[in-house]
């Protein structure tokens, strides 16, 4: 009797171990990605009328897309890449300043150096909010928005800023790893927002993720595992933060640089990686062939990387040989 139950104890196990195994070594999804014919319908006599430094890109819940550039403003495009107009931010056409555009609702939330804009679709402003100093603008789709001060934060003392919807200070939070000037590399770092208000915050080797509330309280830090290692330079120091990430209501898309071919001069990536909120790695998306980027001689230069998603499609602001963006569909 005592035989027949140890046997039976051991059967069972056997399955259980069987089953964890089973679960614990299933691959995750990989899919390919295929150009589609979409393009923005510019002239390519006229590209340069509308881009030369790209510095952010997004689509709204209509699939309108949002390009932002410093040299042209922020440009808006309807669903089929029809050019629709251009919203002057602070200064009446003084471009130098923009940074980034963000749709918030029916909204568009426009960063300048120091100051946040929000303006009717069709370019009316509704209301701004002076804020010194640089840095990256999330916006929630409350009207909260965070400020990732980036390269700026061994100054400012901190990483992370945090308003309500009426401008009005939250919290200051993140020590800088920077402890002087010449090493903000170690600061600049990617952010975004979830659709129910946690701040996603990775560092641009991206190797590692951190999630907070707009109190600054800290809910999650994980290493973010992938097969690919981070880029970085024969030094050590990051690479000149082509890999990027984008933080949407599916998740959180991470370029990963192809290292191997890649050179401190021209930057090759072929794989995307998608993650939960958890920092979970739940699909990978390759790309046919890959795509070749020229790192831009300005240091820290944020631009040629600028991508976005939506609905099975990423959108790409590829830079070489002029700037356009370029669309892959997920083929499932």
């Amino acid at each position: 009797m005592l035989k027949n139950r140890k046997s039976f104890v051991i059967f069972i196990t056997s399955i259980f171990l069987f089953i964890c195994f089973f679960s614990c070594s299933k691959k995750t999804p990989s899919y390919n990605l295929k150009v589609t014919s979409f393009a923005l319908n510019i002239p390519n006599v006229d590209v340069d009328k509308y881009f030369g430094r790209v510095t952010d890109l997004d689509i709204t819940s209509d699939n309108e897309i949002i390009v932002v550039d410093i040299d042209g403003g922020v440009l808006r495009f309807d669903s089929d890449g029809k050019f629709v107009n251009n919203i002057a931010g602070y200064g009446s056409g003084n471009y130098e300043a923009v940074c980034s555009a963000a749709p918030v609702g029916s909204l568009l939330a426009v960063n300048t150096v120091g100051l946040i804009e929000f303006f009717t679709r069709a370019g009316k402003p509704v209301k701004r909010y002076f804020i010194r100093g640089r840095g990256d603008v999330a916006v929630a789709q409350n009207g909260s928005f965070l400020i990732n001060r980036m390269y700026d934060s061994f100054r400012l003392g901190k990483c992370l800023e945090t308003y309500d919807q009426d401008g009005k200070l939250i919290n200051k939070f993140r020590s800088p790893r920077c402890k002087r000037k010449g090493e903000e590399i170690l600061d600049f770092s990617f952010s975004g927002i979830t659709n129910d208000n946690k701040i996603i915050y990775m560092p641009a080797t991206i190797d590692s993720g951190f999630v907070y509330d707009f109190k600054g309280n800290l809910l999650l830090a994980k290493k973010v595992k992938s097969k690919i290692k981070p880029y970085k330079l024969k030094d050590g120091t990051p690479g000149a933060l082509i890999e990027d990430a984008y933080v949407s209501n599916e998740g959180i898309f991470v370029v990963r640089v192809k290292r191997k071919i890649s050179t401190e001069k021209i930057v090759f990536f072929d794989l995307i990686e998608q993650y939960d909120f958890n920092f979970n790695r739940i699909a990978s998306y390759h790309f046919a062939k890959p795509l070749t980027m020229t790192v831009p001689t300005e240091p820290y230069s944020p631009w040629y990387h600028n991508f976005c998603y939506k609905d099975d499609v990423f959108y790409f602001m590829i830079s070489q040989p002029f700037e356009q963006l370029i669309a892959f569909k997920v083929d499932k």
